[in-house]
C-alpha cells in the first residue's frame, strides 16, 4: 500500500476533540432525557383524557 498516509492530529487536538464530543454528547442525552419525560407525561395525560372522557367527567363534542 506504497503511497498511502493518514493523517493524525497533534495529541492537544485530539483531547479538544474528545472533550468537544463528549459535550455535545451530554447535550444530546440531556436532550433524549427531557424528550423521554415529555413522552411519559403525555402518554400519562392521554390516559387521563380517556378515562375522564369514558366515566363522563369531561363532555366530548
Amino acid at each position: 500500500m506504497a503511497g498511502r498516509f493518514m493523517v493524525v492530529p497533534s495529541p492537544i487536538e485530539q483531547e479538544a476533540i474528545v472533550a468537544h464530543i463528549e459535550i455535545q454528547s451530554t447535550k444530546i442525552n440531556k436532550a433524549l432525557t427531557h424528550q423521554q419525560q415529555q413522552i411519559e407525561r403525555l402518554k400519562e395525560y392521554k390516559a387521563i383524557l380517556i378515562n375522564s372522557a369514558v366515566t363522563g367527567k369531561i363532555k366530548v363534542a
